[in-house]
């Protein structure tokens, strides 16, 4: 079995289980609870949350979890768009449905929503982000590792940008960097980002919004008094700590994993490039390696997918969130304008965990289509 799908999820890591497994079994009170176990439940949490600030070195921030960063986008931007009830607000045209679905909900409600162009490189239009951003803006959402063609957005030039305006504030999603691409910015200048620990070796069901200290949000759930979260009820404190794990394990190894990745990307686009059949919709600069997609004109995306699988090769053909649904992927039509690579495109995602000779199969098979 050949698993190119790291982008929708990964396999726990078997330390992080171990960690899971122990922290539920001997931690199992509920941490808002006032008794001893509780208590220590409580002390568990405010551990795990610690780590994880020290670690992305983020000591004016606060971690709001959840069940995924889905959940966590939903949070910031309805927590920003219902404080203020009217505004401006800037994302882009290749957003993950999780911040992309909640804008075309707003527009319906009133809201100015202006969404950036993407250049041919993949890249925002910064001078058009310039012209837009102004006094009436309240969000800007841009996706730091965009989840479809793994471009990576200039995050530490729309931060300096954004200083002239502190009415606005800017979410990052995160998804698709957090341990996998070293930043060219600080998380510590960054308003919010959200990440989900499934990403990176560790368990489904743990999410995270990232804020600022004192930046207030309205809240979109109600719950318990007792409790001052933006997201009511009882935490998942086993997959916290196991997502704490593995941001310690894997957050410092970012950059010798990705150097490996760099590699592994770079054979697929040396014994791909020369393929007339095949159009590699990847920019190459200014990327994760994490991502690497193609289009096939003659085949359908479900068609290629489904073909690869007749011979234990497992990709995707987009975002899980979205990939069943029978529409032009649209990163790939912002990208290239072109709805038959938007139909057609299917996306190989990678892991340090994938060996050379995998790639060599999947190299083997693409070829003979």
């Amino acid at each position: 079995m050949i698993y190119l799908d790291y982008a929708s999820t990964t396999p726990i890591d078997e330390e992080v289980l171990q960690t899971y497994v122990r922290i539920e079994k001997d931690f199992f009170a509920n941490s808002s609870s006032i008794h001893k176990l509780g208590i220590e439940s409580k002390y568990m949490l405010e551990k795990a949350k610690s780590e994880i600030k020290s670690l992305l070195d983020i000591p004016n921030h606060d971690l709001e979890f959840t069940y995924n960063a889905t959940e966590a986008n939903n949070m910031a931007i309805y927590g920003i768009a219902n404080k203020y009830k009217s505004g401006k607000i800037i994302t882009t045209k290749i957003e993950h449905p999780s911040v992309s679905g909640p804008m075309k909900d707003l527009e319906e409600k009133g809201y100015h929503v202006v969404y950036l162009d993407i250049l041919p490189n993949g890249i925002i239009d910064l001078e058009q982000f310039k012209k837009e951003l102004d006094k009436d803006t309240i969000l800007v959402a841009i996706i730091w590792v965009n989840n479809i063609i793994g471009t990576i957005q200039p995050i530490g030039e729309v931060i300096r940008l954004m200083k002239d305006y502190p009415k606005a504030k800017l979410l990052v999603d995160a998804v698709q960097g957090l341990c996998k691409t070293v930043p060219d910015f600080s998380f510590n200048d960054v308003d919010m980002f959200t990440f989900s620990a499934h990403k990176f070796y560790g368990p489904k069901g743990v999410g995270c919004l990232v804020k600022k200290n004192g930046l207030e949000l309205a809240p979109i759930l109600r719950g318990s008094k007792a409790s001052k979260a933006l997201k009511p009820g009882t935490l998942s404190l086993a997959g916290i700590v196991a997502c704490a794990k593995a941001i310690k394990k894997y957050y410092p190894l970012t950059k010798q994993n990705e150097q490996k990745v760099i590699k592994l990307w770079h054979y697929l686009y040396d014994n791909l490039k020369n393929n007339s059949k095949i159009i590699i919709n990847t920019p190459l600069e200014n990327i994760s390696p994490y991502i690497f997609n193609i289009s096939i004109p003659s085949m359908q995306s479900e068609t290629l997918l489904r073909l690869l699988e007749q011979h234990q090769i497992y990709v995707s053909a987009g975002s899980a969130c979205s990939s069943k649904q029978q529409i032009p992927e649209p990163t790939i039509f912002a990208l290239s304008k072109s709805i038959e690579r938007a139909t057609h495109a299917i996306r190989m995602s990678l892991s340090s965990k994938v060996e050379l000779q995998d790639l060599e199969k999947v190299v083997a098979v693409l070829n003979t289509i």
